[in-house]
């Protein structure tokens, strides 16, 4: 898309963009919903953690069955902890600041005639300027296991593309997110493949047939299953209780003392019926709810079922003429 230099169509990219960016909200929609239903089960809440890790390669949305999900929408410790110290970088904001007295980078007046006037294509071609990036992020921190880096690494590194290609410094958290999540969709094709998808209104054509590495590996008609072989109840609790990073609960608003049972979960993951790694997955239950603990589930080589490598450098690709 943004890698033509020349005949670059800007509406078609646009329209291209707005499908993308429709069908990544729609997943995460349902995603959202599956979660509600199995935090009462200990084995399918560490089972949907490591699938969509091993599936998609996307830790991002397996913490929605992570604690710091519990007291907070995903979303929204994101944007406090994350996006709005980007934000409101000028407004001296610590997190649970009330940023209605705050003037960020997402009033109007940081606005460009570039931001007004895009139609799709600026905000497109920082969507592919990031896809790098992030790419080196997932690679060099072994996945997502510590999203405190990748969160603050990646939102800073995305306000820099944002001005270098818009030439102003307006940035919202729907621009974050956006961008992001796209970022997160496009890993996962890299392990999936797509399908050529045709537009049945607009015939436009959405996504081209591409072979993902896992298809590379595995076949075709590959299938990828994660199974419980092991459930360990905690014998300690309180011995496990101190081995838990408390000011990262506090962040979450949770009090190490709500926990009242654990369990390590140990699961499977086959390739057309073949083992090709396994995982131990800690979880914890508050209340009558089961959260994964990811303080000591290790989820690394899950990333390594099919490494995708570094991308070329953000800096290099093309950058289209807004019009």
């Amino acid at each position: 898309m943004a890698k033509a230099k020349k005949g670059f169509n800007a509406k078609l990219y646009a329209v291209i963009v707005f499908f993308l960016v429709a069908a990544i909200l729609a997943s995460i929609t349902v995603i959202t919903f599956k979660n509600r239903y199995i935090g009462f089960d200990p084995e399918k809440v560490a089972v949907a953690y490591v699938e969509s890790i091993v599936t998609r390669g996307d830790g991002y949305n397996a913490y929605k069955n992570a604690l710091v999900s519990k007291n907070y929408k995903y979303g929204d410790y994101i944007r406090e902890y994350y996006m709005y110290p980007v934000i409101y970088a000028e407004c001296n904001y610590k997190p649970g600041d009330d940023t209605d007295t705050l003037k960020g980078y997402n009033d109007e007046s940081y606005m460009s005639d570039a931001t007004k006037n895009d139609d799709g294509t600026l905000a497109g071609a920082v969507i592919d300027r990031m896809y790098p990036y992030y790419v080196e992020l997932i690679v060099k921190n072994n996945g997502w296991d510590n999203y405190d880096v990748i969160f603050k690494k990646y939102f800073r590194k995305l306000a820099e593309v944002r001005e270098n290609t818009f030439g102003d410094k307006y940035l919202t958290d729907e621009i974050m997110f956006t961008a992001l999540e796209a970022n997160v969709a496009s890993y996962g094709e890299e392990l999936t493949g797509t399908d050529e998808v045709i537009d049945e209104n607009t015939k436009l054509k959405i996504s081209e047939k591409k072979l993902g590495l896992y298809e590379e590996k595995f076949g075709e008609d590959y299938r990828i299953t994660c199974e419980v072989v092991k459930n360990t109840p905690c014998e300690s609790l309180e011995g496990y209780k101190k081995s838990l990073n408390k000011e990262a609960l506090e962040t979450y608003k949770i009090s190490v003392d709500e926990i009242n049972e654990a369990v390590a979960v140990v699961i499977e993951i086959k390739a057309n019926g073949e083992k090709i790694g396994s995982v131990s997955v800690n979880v914890v239950k508050i209340g009558g709810t089961w959260y994964v603990e990811t303080f000591n589930t290790k989820t690394a080589d899950l990333y390594n079922i099919a490494p995708v490598e570094i991308k070329n450098p953000y800096a290099d690709l093309p950058r289209p003429k807004n019009k």
